[in-house]
């Protein structure tokens, strides 16, 4: 088995190195980032760690943290995820609710299971390998397949519906015992349940209160004890709570409040130690229960949402932010902490630098990243940062939202990353920043709807834009940096005199009354007409806006059609509606020769991958699509020269496209 690990690392690292590259979809020329942390495994050996993301699976060798593989990329989005422990499987399931079952060496998928659609909770494989079982992230029956085939094997109930206004579990962990005939499960409100996988005869069930939810479960090398970890619901103060039960005789042999986390993790090593994790907001604490000795302590991000395992012998725990992974190993007390380029969803996107850095903005921990493009790496990180961010046109300063909620704007300068100037308006998270073309004014507006002009030099407030009533979703000045338009969530549009405060026009956002203007599916296209015959019409909110090169045409992408509108007039020069599997073009960027636009798009339900199109202006006709992201796309950019694309995902990711191709610039 050693040998077939090794012949992965050949086939992957070896014959090609650069990690950009690996997996691309059809079109694109890197991949920066690794995509949003889910779920993560280790190996049976301990020397490899699986890391379920949005991209699919990566495979790391655990002494280096160097990727070996990648794998289930055809749908990405892998949520939950499981090793054999024979080395032979890994199981895997994603957003859809599909089970894959992967083979190691040839990364090869051996099954497929439908799933719940809701989504998988927990996958686990028997000691023997032969046996995969699931269970859903809701009440419904555990299932158990052969492993290798995806033949149905079991199916065991899971009764019980929440009472009104309680919380339904979070978790519905399963677990074999140590010879594989036996499964535990969550089996109802009040109950856990030991049941022989063959004959379905209850080996066990064991009461336990509807007010604890069950989030651990280990069996005893001798499987005669199952270790129970539980948080209590039913108070303000949710501590956890330890018991070991003896199945021998169903009677508890050991229970232990003592633990304050919000969640309690139990393991047992092969020696029969048992080892939780108690795991709090904003750290987790390892212990080893019987002594009540704690043995390590990691720290992280209050807002971090946590995903955490202990390897199949409690000897090592690894736990995970959506961007960072810390492990622990018994034999080495001190922490691995690796960032791996894991990052949230891209936020902002823009090319600087003539096209040679792009800069993404994430939020969280990621914070900033400045990729340099040539090398296909982040060159430099500012954080913290909620994502949001505009540099001036002489890329010298910065604007980025930061504070406990996104409200605060800190400007930086670029180079060095040190703040020069704080603006504290706003009261909620800023969703909107824009610097005007000449570099002498910001606007930044905010989910409440509320729109601020700020002068550069000095930096104070000197306009309040009034009129939105809901959240900016967007601001964009004009080339000349005669006014601004603003969008926001109340469906409107409004174009202003920065300067004065005086809202200038609006652009219309009803579906247009003039079928000449239509372009696109004409089945979508007659289904409008018809509602409007009817004297039905649909607003929709705008979620982005850009100006042609020349400043003369505005694009925007609505609901399910990207408007062109006359930046002179503001009256609608044409509606473009993409077909069925291009729902939500909500992004909308012009190429910079100014004769082509690109959309992105939303996910929908049937698809593996969302497309980008690429469309010309003057006759609205589509004359290329890229299958890109498994998920939604969230911001476009070109470079300066239009010969390179980049497209941030909610995924974490960035892809980049070479549109020499396509695009005469």
């Amino acid at each position: 088995m050693e040998d077939q690990r090794s012949q992965i690392i050949a086939r992957t690292t070896k014959t090609n190195g650069d990690v950009t590259t690996w997996k691309l979809p059809e079109g694109a020329i890197a991949r920066l980032g690794r995509g949003i942390i889910a779920d993560l495994v280790f190996s049976p050996d301990g020397e490899s760690l699986a890391i379920a993301t949005t991209v699919g699976v990566w495979i790391y060798e655990l002494a280096t943290m160097k990727p070996i593989t990648l794998l289930e990329t055809e749908r990405g989005l892998v949520s939950t995820i499981s090793f054999s422990p024979n080395r032979q499987w890994i199981a895997t399931s994603n957003w859809d609710g599909i089970i894959k079952v992967w083979e190691t060496e040839t990364q090869r998928c051996t099954a497929k299971i439908q799933g719940w659609h809701g989504g998988t909770s927990q996958l686990a494989f028997s000691p023997d390998s032969q046996y995969l079982a699931a269970s859903g992230k809701g009440y419904g029956d555990v299932y158990v397949w052969n492993a290798e085939t995806g033949m149905h094997v079991a199916s065991f109930p899971v009764v019980g519906t929440p009472k009104k206004g309680e919380r339904l579990p979070t978790s519905f962990p399963v677990c074999f015992s140590p010879d594989g005939q036996c499964i535990a499960y969550v089996s109802g409100r009040s109950t856990l349940a030991v049941r022989h996988i063959e004959t379905k005869e209850h080996i066990a069930i064991l009461k336990r209160s509807p007010r604890k939810q069950i989030q651990g479960l280990a069996f005893s090398p001798c499987g005669r004890f199952l270790a129970v970890g539980s948080q209590n619901t039913s108070t303000n103060r949710q501590n956890t709570e330890l018991q070991v039960w003896d199945l021998d005789n169903e009677t508890v042999e050991m229970i232990d409040s003592d633990y304050d986390g919000d969640k309690l993790i139990p393991a047992y090593s092969s020696d029969g130690t048992l080892r939780v994790a108690d795991l709090y907001k904003d750290k987790a604490m390892l212990w080893e229960a019987s002594r009540r000795e704690k043995l390590n302590t990691f720290e992280y991000g209050r807002r971090a949402k946590k995903t955490f395992r202990f390897s199949s012998d409690g000897q090592q725990f690894a736990i995970a932010t959506e961007c960072e992974v810390r492990v622990w190993d018994t034999d080495m007390p001190s922490t691995v902490v690796s960032h791996l380029e894991h990052t949230r969803m891209v936020r902002t996107l823009f090319f600087i630098q003539g096209g040679k850095t792009l800069v993404s903005g994430y939020g969280g921990e990621s914070g900033l990243v400045f990729w340099d493009v040539a090398q296909k790496r982040a060159r430099q990180i500012l954080s913290p940062s909620y994502g949001r961010c505009a540099i001036s046109p002489s890329e010298e300063i910065l604007a980025t939202a930061v504070g406990e909620n996104g409200e605060t704007i800190e400007v930086l300068q670029v180079v060095s990353g040190k703040p020069i100037a704080t603006l504290t308006k706003h009261q909620r998270y800023v969703t909107a920043l824009a610097f005007s073309p000449t570099g002498e004014h910001l606007v930044s507006g905010d989910e409440d709807g509320n729109l601020f002009v700020w002068s550069v030099e000095p930096w104070r407030e000197l306009q309040e834009l009034i009129g939105h009533t809901n959240g900016i979703t967007t601001a964009v000045f004009h080339p000349n940096g005669s006014h601004v338009i603003t969008a926001s969530r109340d469906h409107t549009t409004r174009v202003w005199d920065f300067e004065s405060g005086e809202r200038l026009a609006s652009l219309p956002m009803e579906e247009a009354s003039d079928i000449s203007l239509y372009k696109g599916d004409q089945r979508q296209i007659r289904r409008i007409f018809n509602r409007l015959s009817q004297g039905y019409s649909h607003k929709s909110t705008l979620h982005s806006i850009t100006f042609s090169p020349s400043g003369d045409i505005i694009a925007g992408g609505l609901h399910r059609e990207i408007r062109l509108w006359d930046a002179t007039t503001y009256e609608t020069r044409m509606a473009i509606i993409p077909p069925d599997t291009c729902q939500r073009p909500n992004v909308v960027i012009f190429s910079p020769c100014g004769r082509y636009f690109v959309s992105g798009s939303w996910w929908q339900e049937g698809q593996e991958k969302v497309s980008i199109r690429l469309w010309e202006v003057s006759t609205g006709e589509n004359i290329a699509t890229f299958w890109s992201h498994p998920t939604d796309i969230q911001y476009l950019a070109f470079s300066s020269d239009g010969a390179l694309l980049a497209s941030g995902s909610f995924d974490g990711t960035i892809l980049l496209w070479d549109m020499k191709p396509f695009i005469d610039a």
